[in-house]
């Protein structure tokens, strides 16, 4: 199967499970950890198995033995970036402008402008 590291963004083929301690070769990360796990929910931060007891850094090794490695919140966040965050900013629509600060600030403004007046 073909590891990828969530950290640095290394490939590499292994055979076999994935053991507790097995690591990254190229920056020795790692690869028993949450983030890294098919049961990851990367949008909440946490397992989706309800039975599984909570870690307190889902990007670090941990001894869970209902990991199996696959498109968790690693594919979530991308190539080489740090667990639980986006590889970066959505990219806007092509067909959107972006907002004139005027706009932008009238926008922000009718979050919170009381609806009854």
């Amino acid at each position: 199967m073909k590891r990828r590291c969530i950290k640095c963004g290394t490939d590499w083929e292994i055979k076999g499970p994935v053991s507790f301690r097995e690591e990254c070769p190229e920056c020795a990360a790692f690869v028993h950890t949450c983030v890294n796990c098919r049961h990851y929910d990367a949008v909440n931060r946490g397992c989706t198995i309800p039975t599984t007891e909570p870690v307190r850094d889902p990007g670090e090794m941990n001894f869970c033995e209902e990991f199996e490695y696959g498109p968790g919140g690693g594919e979530a966040s991308g190539r080489g970036a740090a667990p639980g965050r986006p590889a970066a900013a959505p990219a806007a629509k092509p067909s959107e402008k972006p907002l004139t600060p005027d706009e932008a600030r009238r926008r922000f403004d009718d979050l919170f402008r009381d609806p009854k007046k």
